[in-house]
């Protein structure tokens, strides 16, 4: 019996070495056939790691750092908020460290025993491997480094303006910034409490100010002994600008590194053209003449005003020293362009009518037909003005140039100062009538001259009759009479605005005399046709009424002056011929 139990305790004992030497055997070939590679039943994130291969371990990792990537980042500091994806702000899967825990997920301390019972584990459990994060800082850096929004707000710097006549003080405000280092480690902080997405909280830092109360108030100091009153010349005017209109320019500027007053160039320039506008020079009239049938402009010496730029470096240099004398202030043209943009818009710039009548030479009626062409030559009408020859010329005078020749008076002809200029009149009358000028007020010859337009003349005495032009046209006209020993032309210069035409003229008898009118169509640059006429009446002869009575002879009346040419009835017989 006995040496049965001893034969059964061998056994058994057999059977438990061949057991551990079985299980042990088989322990040592798992482990050389599972080295570098991930235990039986080992999964990462949820994930079975299926063959144990480290392929299949960057499979999973790859899968999860894509999922990770897109994840959401939000960076809150003081009124700023970044939000940006987990692959931007340098975050990962750390697959190094995953790697690693996941090849040892069964594995003890490191002695056999342990790894045994390691090995003895995975053959009836298994076992999860988290993933864990990790961050590049110096990716992080670069991404909030190079963010426009990294400056929150800027600092402050205390400062002063005297815009609303006091001087108004500006607190130092320190500035604020979102500084990458802290960025850094609040988001290292999260990545190492668990997966993404992460908000993180990050305290923003301050920019403090360069200068201190005590630079400010230095600097209000100099700018209270700059507001004192300075002279200003300006074309050749002298002008004072008050304290207080002084102040108003001071404000407060950095300058090389130090807090100082300093004239607020915009205001100051603003400000003084403001006080001297009354200092601007008149505009000049553009003068139009003409040479030769060429017609030049003189714009006249541009006009300036104050100021040009760069007032205020000459002010500032003046409170600065105390200086007394005057401080020429530059000035700059009123016009850019000297008044030529003003003289285009005259519209003065083609012979639009020409008008001559000739006359004998080397009479006193010469003298005053040149006289009054003198004066009027280079007259401009503007559109809408009328000039009156009378109210233009005056009474014609001795002393004015003029001297005594025949006018027409009463039927009669008689010697009277400025005797002759009719003959200007006419030609002026005519130039007007083919201008397509309005001739408000004139008046024909009473007595018919041949070397005037049948019908179509005016004469001139003072104070009546006068002569009238009107301009309806939106161009000036400038008036040019030239004149020979034996003609006188008027031209008249403007833009040509109608088209004009004589067609026709009519005549009846009124008692002895004869009634003329004669009608022009003048046409506008839109097609309207605008008819018009002008008459003259006509006695039968000189010293005859209408009536065909004869009329009273004035005093001094004689046929030997030189106005008596050519008198003409209406029948066509000859009454008398030059003296």
């Amino acid at each position: 019996m006995r040496r049965k139990i001893f034969r059964l305790g061998g056994t058994l004992l057999v059977l438990a070495v061949l057991a551990i030497v079985l299980v042990g055997s088989a322990f040592v070939v798992d482990q050389v056939l599972h080295r570098d590679r991930v235990g039986r039943n080992v999964s990462l994130a949820g994930f079975v790691v299926a063959d144990g291969s480290t392929e299949d371990i960057d499979r999973v990792l790859g899968a999860e750092n894509a999922v990770a990537a897109a994840q959401p980042v939000v960076i809150r500091t003081e009124g700023l908020t970044i939000e940006t994806d987990a692959a931007t702000a340098g975050i990962s899967v750390d697959e190094a460290a995953v790697t690693a825990a996941a090849l040892n997920a069964w594995e003890g301390d490191g002695n056999v025993l342990e790894r045994f019972r390691s090995w003895w584990r995975s053959l009836r459990g298994s076992v999860d491997v988290p993933l864990s994060y990790e961050l590049n800082a110096d990716q992080v850096e670069q991404f909030i480094d190079t963010h426009p929004d990294l400056v929150i707000r800027h600092p402050q710097e205390p400062g002063f303006s005297g815009a609303n006549g006091g001087f108004e003080v500006i607190d130092a405000v320190d500035g604020l910034y979102l500084a990458s280092g802290d960025v850094v480690a609040s988001l290292r902080a999260a990545v190492a409490a668990g997966p993404p997405p992460y908000t993180v909280d990050v305290p923003a830092t301050p920019i403090p100010t360069v200068h201190t109360a005590e630079d400010l108030q230095n600097a209000l100091t100099e700018a209270n002994e700059l507001a004192t009153r300075l002279t200003v010349s300006i074309n050749d005017r002298t002008g004072i600008i008050g304290g207080e209109s002084v102040r108003r320019w001071i404000e407060s500027d950095v300058v090389d590194g130090d807090l100082v007053p300093v004239f607020a160039e915009e205001r100051v320039q603003t400000s003084v053209e403001t006080l001297f506008t009354d200092y601007a020079d008149e505009l000049p009239t553009p003068q139009f003449t003409v040479d030769e049938g060429e017609l030049h402009v003189d714009l006249g010496v541009p006009a300036r005003q104050c100021c040009a730029p760069g007032v205020a470096p000459l002010l500032f240099e003046a409170a600065v020293t105390g200086t007394t004398k005057a401080v020429e202030l530059p000035t700059v043209r009123v016009e850019d362009d000297g008044g030529q943009s003003r003289a285009e818009e005259f519209g003065i710039n083609e012979l639009v009518s020409t008008f001559t009548t000739n006359h004998s030479c080397c009479q006193n009626r010469v003298t005053n037909i040149h006289r009054i062409a003198d004066l009027v030559r280079g007259q401009i009408l503007e559109p809408g003005e009328t000039l009156s020859i009378n109210d233009f010329i005056g009474r014609r005078t001795r002393a004015n140039g003029f001297v005594a020749d025949g006018v027409i008076q009463s039927g009669h002809f008689i010697d009277e100062v400025g005797g002759g200029i009719s003959q200007f009149a006419t030609t002026t009358f005519n130039a007007a009538f083919f201008a397509g000028l309005d001739i408000p007020e004139y008046q024909s010859h009473s007595i018919y001259i041949s070397r005037y337009p049948y019908g179509r003349e005016a004469t001139l005495s003072f104070p009546l009759p006068d002569l009238e032009l009107h301009n309806p046209t939106p161009y000036a006209v400038l008036i040019w009479p030239t004149y020979t020993g034996s003609s006188i032309t008027v031209d008249m210069w403007s833009t040509k605005y109608f088209e004009v035409e004589q067609t026709r003229q009519t005549s009846w008898k009124i008692g002895s005399c004869t009634r003329v009118n004669t009608y022009r169509e003048r046409t506008a640059p839109d097609g309207t046709v605008l008819e018009d006429f002008v008459f003259a009446t006509y006695r039968p002869g000189e010293g005859l009424d209408c009536n065909g009575n004869p009329t009273v002879k004035p005093p001094g009346a004689d046929l030997g002056n030189s106005e008596a040419l050519e008198l003409v009835h209406l029948s066509g017989v000859l009454t008398s011929k030059p003296m």
